[in-house]
């Protein structure tokens, strides 16, 4: 490896460290101001602040942070080195920008793999010992999302809709269930709520209406306003915890979406959707890199200034479209794949189309 490409490598992974570095502090700055009453008032030791908590809130930081925080490192080092003409100088010696690449593209894969083996294997082991932490420090019970159109196969012939439930008072609300047999429908039951009786470990049903089909063609109605009922599922299953699942390795990961398809569980496309994330968001580090040095290896009148300022802009856009992308697949049932992966297959558009115009 010659001289120059050792130069760029320091210059790529010295700027995106140290950038990354300054703003994790800083997030930890703002972090501990807003949260240590909340440590002070529920005594938690100093040992776990440090070791548990932001110990752990550092990978996960990253993971966040890194794809676009490499995207203005690239400009930010590219950037001098135009204004400098190191560029200029370096293409003028004979050497071709697509060899002029080569360095970044090297940096970029070393990042990749780095991003990919946390955001699999590392950050889930870490944000086990921060959910840990927080469910005990720092977080209540009303910080878990309250399910909605709730969708599941309780047993191999019975279905069960319920509208909404309240996970303080566990009561589901506008409750539907279906049990079949033989591939024919055997029983439908409506009830206007549920509510888990924590003693029995029972449903009691309140306004129920169940009809039965029975095997010669006639029907069975039942109704009433109480009906106490064991149903396979118990509150926990109707709690849905986003921060869960980013708790689990690739391999558990699989095997949970697996089961809650299989189950039919609602939040299948959000489990999807992290799935694929793991993956999409550090391959984003290629078209961004190849994004900015195209930009910024151009010498320009206001220099450092105009390519923060397009760099800023462009970073924006792409996390406003991952976040509309997560929209898409949590809420209007657009596939994962392709929801996590539009950003990346629009951003490598523009990074070919940046590439084919710079002057080399």
């Amino acid at each position: 490896m010659k001289k120059l490409d050792i130069y760029i490598i320091k210059k790529f992974l010295g700027t995106f460290f140290f950038i990354i570095s300054l703003f994790i502090v800083i997030s930890i700055v703002f972090d501990i101001s807003e949260k240590l009453d909340d440590f002070l008032d529920r005594d938690a030791p100093l040992k776990a602040i440090v070791f548990e908590y932001y110990l752990s809130f550092v990978p996960w930081l990253y993971s966040i942070l890194s794809s676009l925080l490499i995207f203005l490192a690239v400009i930010l080092f590219t950037s001098l080195m135009a204004s400098r003409n190191e560029i200029i100088a370096i293409l003028s010696s004979g050497v071709s920008f697509n060899r002029f690449l080569l360095p970044y593209a090297v940096s970029a894969t070393i990042l990749f793999i780095v991003s990919v083996t946390l955001n699999n294997f590392v950050i889930p082991k870490t944000n086990s010992l921060k959910i840990g932490f927080e469910e005990k420090y720092y977080h209540t019970r009303g910080n878990i999302d309250q399910s909605d159109n709730f969708h599941r196969q309780i047993a191999d012939d019975a279905y069960i809709y319920i509208k909404s439930y309240n996970i303080h008072k566990f009561v589901g609300y506008k409750v539907a269930l279906k049990e079949f047999e033989n591939g024919e429908i055997k029983s439908f039951l409506r009830a206007s709520q549920m509510k888990y009786d924590t003693l029995s470990n029972k449903w009691r049903l309140e306004n129920y209406h169940i009809r039965y089909f029975e095997p010669d063609g006639t029907e069975r109605i039942e109704t009433g306003m109480y009906k106490d009922t064991t149903i396979n599922l118990i509150p926990k299953d109707l709690e849905f915890r986003e921060s869960n699942t980013t708790a689990l390795n690739y391999f558990e990961l699989k095997e949970y979406i697996a089961e809650e398809t299989r189950k039919g569980s609602t939040q299948v496309p959000f489990y999807e959707f992290e799935h694929y994330k793991r993956f999409a968001l550090p391959f984003s580090i290629f078209p961004l890199t190849l994004i900015a040095v195209s930009f910024s290896s151009r010498k320009m009148k206001k220099g450092l200034g105009t390519h923060l300022t397009v760099g800023i802009c462009l970073g924006a856009i792409y996390v406003f479209l991952g976040k509309i992308a997560e929209v898409f697949t949590v809420k209007a049932g657009m596939p994962a794949d392709w929801a996590v992966w539009t950003p990346n297959i629009l951003f490598s558009i523009i990074a070919v189309i940046a590439y084919r115009q710079t002057p080399k």
